[in-house]
């Protein structure tokens, strides 16, 4: 069989950026005028009411955008490092398997250290833990301007250990802090689907900084992203100082039993599962992070990236507008109900490419379609830990529910990256069987649910 591959340099039509701008715009638009309308019903008089238009108080609105305004900060900083990472260490002269094994050592520190100061933030606080990632980003984005390969392993574990700690510190500072001041839990649900809007949004536009900089200084254009993520970082450690309470657990324990107390969470069956499909989701997430432009580019095809790459995160964006319907909206859902149907169908995404070739255009709509899945999943299985999850040991259940990501990730970048005896085929079909059995988890999860509260999945508001 001959394969004919067109010289011509592919890129997503113009249509598709159409489609998503004004699928988001719509989502929005009629997102506002839901709670118009519920403010309507609810306070006639929208002149005497306070944010009547939001439906929400102001110390909600106030204590919402302080928290969000760090994130996304944050987001930013992340994004900022991420996007040129794998092109600064070619351009410092390492070879594939170089790089492999820096990555696999950031993922091991965070195996280790990232899971022991995430279990530890609930016990010295969740602010000091917010500032103390703040502190490893801007040690490792100094570290990374340096062509030495130990300041280049010094930052590359700096950045691991601290996405580790943004991975998990944030969202109990937030979820504490809620529940300190007495919000209802509810609301929760506008936070967190924000979070990964906003989110995706922090990525697009940190993607569109790193790539305007190293344009306009070409000589040191790789490392000027990382000098951004150093300023954005400092900022965003003098707005957490400035603004955020601290919150920590109310347990009065040692610090050696507090991974013993946040492994002692996962005997409870119903948070079991639930860390087990946050594992499946942030594995197959990681990779697919690491082999969409392989596979994309496969068999030398010439693929405009830089004009993917707002697709995938418009995508995540839009998903995370679709759960501010099913968890806000008019017609409410519990998400065990949704999120089995959101995991079946991310794994499709990847056993396609995973078991057969297929044109660039048919790739990038499967990978749009599961970071739309991935929009959805994030910030609903967020709501989830906040009912099951105890607050006091929350950003411990997190971290600990890491631990097998890490050690997955660590053997498929050894074995494929670096011994190249795992096929990217193979290491799909892993992401493939673990979205699969995280679905079943949700599946089981929604069944207890149901019959916790008397009903059949079919009579479920």
């Amino acid at each position: 069989m001959v394969m004919i591959i067109d010289s011509e340099i592919w890129q997503p039509p113009q249509w598709f950026y159409a489609f998503l701008v004004c699928s988001c715009g719509a989502a929005i638009c009629g997102r506002f005028h839901f709670i118009y309308k519920r403010s309507r019903m609810t306070s006639p008089n929208l002149e005497s009411s306070v944010n009547s238009f939001m439906n929400l108080p102001s110390s909600f609105l106030t204590f919402q955008r302080s928290f969000l305004s760090a994130y996304f900060l944050a987001s930013v900083a992340e994004g900022l490092q991420a996007v040129y990472g794998e092109f600064l260490y070619r351009q410092y002269g390492f070879a594939r398997e170089d790089m492999a094994l820096l990555f696999a050592s950031g993922y091991l520190a965070s195996l280790f250290f990232g899971t022991f100061l995430g279990c530890l933030s609930d016990f010295i606080g969740r602010k000091k833990a917010c500032i103390m990632f703040c502190v490893l980003h801007i040690i490792g984005s100094l570290a990374m301007q340096f062509n030495k390969y130990y300041s280049i392993w010094m930052g590359t574990v700096s950045l691991a250990i601290a996405s580790s700690l943004f991975s998990c510190t944030f969202e109990t500072w937030m979820a504490a802090e809620h529940e300190k001041l007495g919000f209802r839990q509810e609301w929760l649900s506008d936070t967190f689907w924000t979070m990964s809007f906003g989110g995706a949004a922090s990525s697009l536009g940190s993607s569109a900084l790193a790539n305007t900089l190293v344009n306009w200084k070409t000589d040191h254009g790789m490392t000027l992203p990382l000098v951004a993520a150093t300023i954005v970082a400092v900022i965003c450690a003098i707005l957490i100082v400035k603004r955020w309470g601290e919150n920590m657990t109310t347990f009065k324990v040692k610090i050696p039993t507090t991974v013993l107390l946040s492994t002692h969470l996962m005997a409870d069956k119903r948070i079991l599962l639930l860390a087990w499909a946050q594992v499946c989701l942030d594995f197959a997430v990681s990779i697919f992070w690491f082999l969409w432009t392989p596979t994309i580019v496969a068999d030398g095809r010439e693929v405009n990236i830089s004009m993917i790459y707002p697709c995938l995160m418009g995508s995540t964006m839009l998903g995370s507008l679709a759960v501010s319907w099913l968890l806000c909206g008019p017609h409410f859902m519990r998400p065990e109900a949704y999120l089995t149907t959101a995991f079946v169908t991310a794994s499709f995404c990847l056993a396609v490419p995973a078991y057969d070739y297929q044109e660039v255009g048919v790739l990038v709509a499967l990978f749009c379609l599961f970071n739309a899945c991935v929009g959805i999943i994030s910030p609903s299985l967020a709501r989830l830990r906040s009912i099951y999850v105890p607050s006091d040991m929350r950003a411990g259940m997190i971290s600990i529910s890491r631990v097998p990501v890490n050690i997955a990730v660590v053997f498929v970048l050894m074995r494929g990256g670096y011994y190249h005896n795992l096929e990217n085929s193979t290491i799909l079909t892993m992401c493939v069987l673990g979205l699969l059995s995280g679905a079943g988890c949700l599946h089981i999860l929604n069944r207890w649910s149901c019959v916790a509260n008397d009903k059949t999945p079919m009579d479920r508001p």
